[in-house]
């Protein structure tokens, strides 16, 4: 008569091979091509907003870069934070004009406020990780949900 052999199965771990590339993703700066990818946008909408062939879309785009950008700065510099408020007063300006006139355009000192908002969305991009810059655009988006900054 057989008996039953009583075996343990052992669970084998297989490590992740791609383990290491995936910690080195997160802290790896964006590439040359994702930097043009994320920063054209905002530029080409800042463009159309100045040269008068703005859109509501074009006011968003820039005020989702600016927003991100001053969550951002949050944990590295008060002037940063300074800066995007600046560029955010001024879209929102900008807006305010929208719904007076009908059309998309910058005032005067919105122009040079929302060109450093830029720049300053330029230079964190370069100076952040995908991951940070995920993270503040998660905050962004629950600040829009509590209806604390514009849309």
């Amino acid at each position: 008569m057989k008996t039953a052999r009583h075996t343990t199965r052992r669970i084998r771990y297989h490590a992740d091979p791609m383990a290491a590339l995936k910690v080195i993703s997160r802290i790896e700066p964006f590439t040359p091509a994702e930097l043009i990818e994320l920063e054209l946008p905002i530029r080409l909408a800042f463009d159309s907003i100045k040269n008068g062939r703005g859109t509501l879309q074009d006011i968003s785009d820039i005020g989702a870069a600016i927003n991100t950008t001053m969550v951002r700065a949050e944990s590295i510099s008060p002037t940063c934070v300074q800066a995007a408020i600046t560029a955010r007063d001024a879209l929102l300006r900008t807006l305010t004009r929208y719904h007076s006139t009908g059309r998309v355009g910058f005032d005067g000192p919105a122009i040079a406020d929302v060109a450093v908002g830029i720049d300053l969305h330029e230079q964190m991009l370069r100076l952040s990780t995908p991951v940070q810059m995920a993270d503040a655009l998660r905050e962004v988006m629950r600040r829009v949900a509590e209806q604390q900054t514009i849309q």
